[in-house]
């Protein structure tokens, strides 16, 4: 389907618009734009949005910015290309619709002058992410729209031009409620010809263009008048520019595990955890399929040693059910109880996990919890792209070194991401001020610090009050013991999320499971943008028994009361200046980069502040053996 502005700018339009884009007035927009791409673009490389005919493309390529101009009509765009020749500079020119799907070329600085509005607001909110998208790291967008304030106060139905013969009759409905004007441009020749341009736009108040650029993931630098610097938009002015730069969204985490350079020592991880519970993982998993344990409402027959093997083709067609074949339950959960029955169970009466988690994470974190404050998610991972559904709109508290990946998923969607100190004493009154709609705090941070309880059923209260959340990251508070863990403070205060899964200290990352324990008010936001049966029923079996054992993690805390602090000295002796954090942590931090031949993982701050590097305590022996070579020792 043509849309209507793919045959509105053609020669018809531009026989009027040439009398409303005057040289002069054209030279002022130039100006303009060469003054906020020389303050704010990190580069030449401009994009032209419905360039048109050049008007602003060509004077800027005369200015030696790498101009690509894009345009729905070939008629103008032809124009443009004979304006570059003209002129003799060079000038990419590009035909697409603005708001189709297609990448954009990429660019320093992109512009979009009267040309915003063409579509609904879903479309111009998509088109800006493409925006975003194309933009080079710190590039920039010039954004100009027409004000709905200034045309409706001075608005009329009809209007007439006339000029050389040629008059220009232009027919307007506003619909309010859309906010769209709808008309029509009748072009009436000397000679009799008559063309009719019919127009569909959405006019836009400032404040909702600002949101449009906040939620497609700009941060708006200024919004000017009439193409003046600085100059204050109002009531009156038709014209208002937004300066806005692309938001830098964190990375996901998993980027920066990458193969170190040759001849160091990996130390970004830990994989040698997995010595100190090995035995436990062996045992559960030889037992997964011989019967539930009391706290699981999952019923279950002997399994043969062959269950625990990997299917063959002739096993699986043996344990295909027939029509007489063992029933699932009602309740979803698999009665055969063997491993190729629960891996083909579907919790559809517990989407959740709720149902079957709550007896062991009661039991386990020392405090009763109903099955309808808990939310099973593939890992925190998981349950950290539902919480950043949440996000936005709004903003985002988080410290300095928080994990990146839920940050950057509610940077997408348009929150604005504020660090704050949750431990220092007027937090509680920073998030009152802010009104935030999710506070992200990591616990233990990446310093190694674990925020003290009373501190944070002070930030829960308040987070409460503001109408807002108080998540706690906990997917490393297991080294510390379920003693350390906050998820008891979920049964008394509003407002509070707290994070675990089996990754860290269990070693069972590929299971992909994960628990939110809410309190009572919580869970219903996070069930809302949370998947159903995120978790395999097989994986959450498993992580159920190894939680039902208790604290595994005390052989490693023990090891790590002699490794670690050989880590720290070694490190110091190497020059590092070492941050060892609470003394359950397999890991310390070290100020900017590790000492030649160690390589750790780099931590990013979100907003300044100096660089840290997160190294991993050596565990096994040969490890061990490894850092004290290097060390000299």
């Amino acid at each position: 389907m043509t849309r209507w502005y793919a045959d509105y700018f053609t020669a018809d339009y531009w026989s009027f618009a040439r009398h409303e884009y005057t040289a002069e007035r054209t030279a002022g927009e130039v100006a303009y734009l060469l003054k906020t791409l020389a303050e704010h673009a990190p580069g030449r490389r401009v994009l032209d949005l419905g360039c048109g005919v050049g008007r602003h493309a060509v004077p800027l390529a005369e200015h030696g910015h790498d101009v690509t101009g894009v345009d729905v009509c070939r008629w103008a765009l032809d124009q443009a290309g004979a304006a570059a020749g003209r002129a003799g500079v060079p000038l990419r020119l590009v035909e697409a619709d603005l708001l189709g799907g297609g990448p954009l070329p990429e660019a320093d600085a992109v512009i979009c002058l009267q040309a915003f509005g063409w579509g609904d607001d879903g479309e111009q909110l998509r088109m800006l992410r493409r925006v975003r998208d194309a933009l080079a790291p710190g590039g920039l967008l010039v954004l100009d729209h027409s004000n709905v304030d200034a045309i409706l106060r001075h608005y009329r139905p009809t209007a007439r031009f006339e000029a050389e013969g040629t008059v220009f009759d232009f027919f307007r409905s506003y619909d309010t409620l859309s906010g769209r004007s709808r008309g029509e441009l009748r072009v009436t020749y000397a000679g009799g010809k008559v063309a009719r341009l019919l127009d569909d736009v959405r006019l836009y108040r400032p404040p909702e263009v600002a949101g449009l650029l906040a939620a497609a993931g700009f941060d708006v630098l200024r919004a000017d008048a009439a193409f003046t610097s600085g100059a204050a938009v109002d009531l009156d002015t038709r014209y208002v520019q937004f300066v806005a730069r692309r938001r830098e969204v964190p990375r996901p985490a998993v980027l920066d595990h990458r193969s170190p350079a040759s001849g160091t020592l990996d130390l970004r991880s830990a994989p040698d955890e997995v010595e100190y519970v090995q035995d436990v993982l062996t045992e559960v998993w030889s037992g997964l399929g011989t019967g539930a344990s009391p706290a699981l409402p999952f019923p279950a027959t002997a399994a043969s040693p062959a269950a625990l093997l990997p299917p063959t083709a002739a096993s699986v067609a043996a344990a295909a059910p027939s029509s007489a074949a063992t029933p699932v339950s009602s309740a979803g959960s698999a009665v055969g109880g063997d491993l190729l029955d629960l891996s083909r169970d579907y919790a559809l009466r517990d989407p959740y996990g709720g149902e079957r988690a709550a007896p062991v994470l009661s039991r386990h974190f020392g405090t009763e919890i109903t099955p309808d404050r808990v939310v099973a998610g593939a890992g925190t991972t998981g349950l950290l792209a539902a919480l950043s559904a949440l996000a936005a709109p709004g903003t985002v508290l988080c410290t300095p070194y928080a994990h990146p990946d839920l940050l950057g998923w509610a940077a997408t969607h348009g929150a604005e991401l504020r660090v704050f100190d949750p431990a220092a004493g007027d937090a509680a009154e920073v998030v009152a001020a802010a009104r935030p709609s999710l506070i992200v705090v990591e616990r233990p941070g990446v310093l190694g610090d674990l925020l003290p309880a009373e501190r944070v059923a002070a930030l829960a209260e308040a987070a409460a009050e503001a109408g807002s959340l108080l998540v706690l990251d906990e997917a490393c508070a297991a080294y510390a013991g379920p003693e350390a863990s906050a998820v008891p403070l979920t049964s008394r205060l509003p407002g509070l999320v707290v994070l675990r899964s089996l990754s860290k200290g269990y070693c069972c990352g590929g299971l992909r499971a994960g628990f939110a324990v809410c309190s009572a008010g919580a869970a219903p936001a996070l069930r809302r943008v949370a998947p159903p049966l995120a978790v395999a029923s097989l994986s959450l079996r498993f992580a159920l028994r190894l939680l039902s054992r208790g604290d595994l993690l005390t052989p490693l805390r023990t090891a790590l009361a002699t490794a670690k602090p050989a880590l720290v000295d070694g490190l110091r002796d190497l020059g590092a200046t070492v941050v060892p954090g609470h003394p359950a942590l397999p890991w310390v931090v070290v100020e900017g980069t590790p000492p030649d031949g160690v390589t750790g993982k780099p931590v990013r701050p979100l907003t300044g502040g100096p660089a840290v590097t997160r190294v991993s305590v050596p565990l096994s022996a040969e490890r061990r053996a490894a850092f004290s070579r290097l060390v000299g020792r």
